[in-house]
C-alpha cells in the first residue's frame, strides 16, 4: 500500500520523549519522500527549528476532537499517527462518521497500566480506564511500540489482539549527530580540566525520581570530586533545590533548565544516569550510547532493561535506591578513568535508532497496514 502524505498529531507540544521523537520521525519520513503534516500545540518550540522546509507545520488550535475532524475531513492523510493517549482517543473519535480512508496508528512509548500505578487509581477507575483503552485501541488501525515491555502490556492488560502492532524504534539519533555535539556547550562544568559530570537528561518530575539521584550523589560526594547537572525543566524544580541544601549538595548540583541540544553535554560528561520510576524506553540512554558514553539506570518498568540487554551495555539498580544508585556511579566513573569501557559497543546498539533507519521501519509498518474502510 503507497503511502504519500502522514499526519503526526502532539496537540500539547511541550518538551519531552514524544515530542522530540515525532520532530525526529517528521524529518525522516519527509526525506524518504512521504509529504508530513504536523500538527503541534506550539508551532514555535525549540524541537522545531530543524524541520524542513517541506515539512508543514499546523497549528492545533482549538478543541482538539473538532481540530482533528476537520483535518482528516480536508486533507485525509494516508496515515495519521498519534503519540499521547488523549490525542490517540480524539483522533479515533474525530474519524468517526467520515469516509476518507486515514488508517489512525498510535504510537505507543509508555507501558500503561505502570501509569495506572503511578497515579495510584483505585482499582475502580483503574477498571474504567484500562476498558475504555480497550475499547478505543481495538478501533486502531496499527500500535507502534516503542519497546518489547510496551507490546506486552498492550497485549496482557489491555487485550490489543486484533490490531497489527509492532515493536519499532524511536527515531533517536539525528544524522548530524557529530556536528551537533561538537556545538558550543557553554556550562564551565563541562571545560576541559573540570572534575568529572554525572548528567541526567528530562523534564523535572517525580516520574523521573531525581531526589533518588541526588541523594545518591550526595552519599559519594565524601570520596569522589564530581558534579551533578540535570537538564530539564518542571514543577520538581524547588523541591529538589531545597533537597539539595538539605544533603548539602547544593554548590556540586546545577539544574540549567531546558537545553533543545543536549549532545554538547552528553559528549562531555563522565557518564549519563536514569533514574525514572517508569520509561517506555529511555530515549536519553539511547542518546548516550550514540556518543559512547556510559550509563547507569533503574530497572523500572518499560524498556529500559531491554535496552541495556540486561545489563551488559549499563548498570540496573532497583527503582529508589539510592545506596544501589551511588555503588553503580562509583563503579562507572572508575572504569572510565581507567579507561576500560567499550564505547564502540555502545554506539554500535544505538545504531537502529537513527533518524533514517528508524523512519524506514515506521514506513515499512504503514505499507504493511491494511486499508481503512472508513465510517467508523
Amino acid at each position: 500500500m503507497g503511502i504519500e502524505r502522514v499526519a503526526l498529531v502532539v496537540s500539547d507540544f511541550e518538551g519531552g520523549g514524544v515530542e522530540r521523537t515525532f520532530a525526529n520521525l517528521a524529518i525522516g519520513l519527509a526525506r524518504l519522500g512521504v509529504a508530513i503534516d504536523l500538527i503541534v500545540g506550539r508551532p514555535d518550540h525549540p524541537f522545531l527549528a530543524r524541520l524542513d522546509g517541506a515539512i508543514r507545520v499546523l497549528p492545533a488550535v482549538g478543541e482538539r476532537e473538532a481540530l482533528l475532524r476537520d483535518y482528516l475531513r480536508d486533507q485525509s492523510p494516508d496515515v495519521l499517527l498519534t503519540g499521547k493517549l488523549a490525542d490517540d482517543f480524539a483522533a479515533l473519535s474525530a474519524r468517526r462518521g467520515l469516509a476518507g480512508g486515514t488508517r489512525i496508528v498510535a504510537a505507543v512509548g509508555t507501558v500503561l497500566s505502570a501509569r495506572f500505578a503511578a497515579h495510584r487509581f483505585n482499582p475502580f477507575r483503574t477498571y474504567l480506564e484500562a476498558r475504555r483503552i480497550r475499547a478505543q485501541y481495538g478501533r486502531l488501525d496499527g500500535i507502534a511500540a516503542v519497546s518489547k515491555s510496551v507490546a506486552e502490556d498492550l497485549r496482557r492488560v489491555f487485550l490489543v489482539e486484533r490490531v497489527p502492532l509492532r515493536v519499532l524504534p524511536n527515531p533517536v539519533i539525528p544524522e548530524d549527530l557529530a556536528n551537533l555535539a561538537l556545538g558550543v556547550c557553554p556550562h564551565p562544568w563541562l571545560a576541559p580540566g573540570q572534575p568529572p559530570v554525572i548528567l541526567a537528561i528530562g523534564g523535572l518530575r517525580k516520574v523521573k525520581d531525581y531526589a533518588t539521584l541526588l541523594r545518591a550523589f550526595a552519599r559519594l560526594l565524601p570520596r569522589l570530586d564530581s558534579r551533578l547537572l540535570i537538564l530539564g525543566d518542571g514543577k520538581e524544580r524547588a523541591r529538589l533545590q531545597a533537597l539539595a541544601v538539605r544533603l548539602h549538595i547544593a554548590d556540586r548540583l546545577d539544574l540549567p533548565g531546558f537545553v533543545p541540544n543536549p549532545f554538547p553535554y552528553l559528549t562531555r560528561a563522565a557518564l549519563l544516569a536514569l533514574t525514572s520510576r517508569r520509561e517506555g524506553l529511555g530515549n536519553v540512554l539511547v542518546e548516550a550510547m550514540a556518543l559512547g558514553i556510559p550509563a547507569v539506570a533503574t530497572d523500572c518498568f518499560g524498556g529500559v532493561r531491554d535496552l541495556l540487554q540486561d545489563g551488559r551495555l549499563g548498570s540496573l539498580t532497583p527503582v529508589g535506591d539510592h545506596a544501589a544508585l551511588a555503588a553503580s556511579i562509583e563503579q562507572c566513573l572508575e572504569r572510565v578513568a581507567a579507561g576500560t569501557l567499550d564505547r564502540e559497543q555502545l554506539r554500535v546498539a544505538a545504531e537502529p535508532y537513527r533518524v533514517i533507519a528508524a523512519a524506514r521501519a515506521y514506513l515499512e509498518f504503514f505499507r504493511s497496514l491494511p486499508p481503512h474502510g472508513g465510517c467508523t
